[in-house]
């Protein structure tokens, strides 16, 4: 939303916890409140716009996957054709192929895709892999969790290249009607990719490792759904990393150019903004 205010849009903001929404994004845009369940809040948002991108978070159950992101995007879709939006811009995943169709997470995802396909509107698909942002995450007190072997490779994205490729998609038509699966500079391992972070943002945290068949049991013996949810993406992306994508990047490459910033730069912007040095 940043990159956007930043590059002279007006920026409406559309969500369920506008309280939130304030306290994340600010005074510079405008705000919304409704539900992606509900197509008048949706058609109510909408008016006035040109454009919409469309960024939902289901889970943590299957029944909540479906419910946000393929039945909320398809609500998205309709609304966005009844009043008049001239482009949708819509973020998805990396491995949201066929092959990937048995995680739900993936699953809606490919859903979700096939109906704005169909749906008659202007749009743009960007399927990023792993944030530079996920790293931090993992860092709790003075203790960082990596869950797996660490041996998936990614080609870690900051998401300030990735607003960029958004803000360029609602001001030139050479992306229109693609799917683009999006990386950052490199390929790298998950456990060097947390040790690079670490060693620049935070020196003095160790990282300690789960392996999977320990969490998958402290998933089976919690309630916390949560908890869960997310054991079941950390075991899907120790087994299928960047090697085993669909999509080629090399499409949105040609279009935009390889997103630059390294995972070092990310590292020292990021110490700056949280620990101002």
């Amino acid at each position: 939303m940043v990159q956007l205010v930043l590059d002279g849009f007006d920026v409406r903001v559309f969500s369920t916890n506008l309280k939130k929404a304030r306290a994340y994004f600010g005074e510079d845009v405008e705000y919304a409140d409704g539900n992606v369940s509900n197509r008048e809040s949706l058609k109510a948002a909408m008016r006035g716009c040109d454009y919409v991108y469309v960024n939902l978070k289901g889970g943590p159950t299957a029944k909540d996957y479906i419910r946000i992101e393929e039945d909320g995007s398809r609500n998205i879709y309709g609304a966005a054709v009844e009043t008049g939006i001239k482009k949708l811009v819509q973020i998805s995943e990396a491995r949201a192929d066929e092959a990937h169709e048995f995680f739900i997470a993936e699953k809606v995802k490919v859903a979700a895709e096939k109906a704005l396909k169909t749906s008659g509107l202007t749009y743009v698909i960007l399927k990023p892999t792993w944030f530079c942002e996920s790293l931090p995450l993992m860092v709790r007190g003075n203790k960082a969790t990596l869950v797996g072997s660490g041996k998936a490779t990614f080609h870690f994205l900051a998401a300030a290249d990735y607003a960029a490729i958004v803000s360029e998609c609602f001001t030139t038509d050479k992306a229109d009607h693609k799917s683009l699966v999006v990386f950052g500079p490199e390929p790298i391992l998950l456990s060097d990719a947390l040790r690079r972070f670490l060693l620049i943002a935070y020196p003095d945290v160790k990282v300690s490792r789960i392996p999977i068949w320990l969490a998958k049991w402290a998933a089976v013996l919690s309630t916390n759904r949560n908890m869960k949810a997310l054991v079941n993406l950390m075991v899907f992306f120790n087994k299928h990393d960047d090697s085993r994508i669909a999509g080629d990047p090399a499409d949105a490459d040609a279009l935009f150019g390889r997103s630059n910033t390294t995972l070092e730069e990310y590292a020292r912007m990021y110490r700056k903004i949280v620990k101002g040095v």
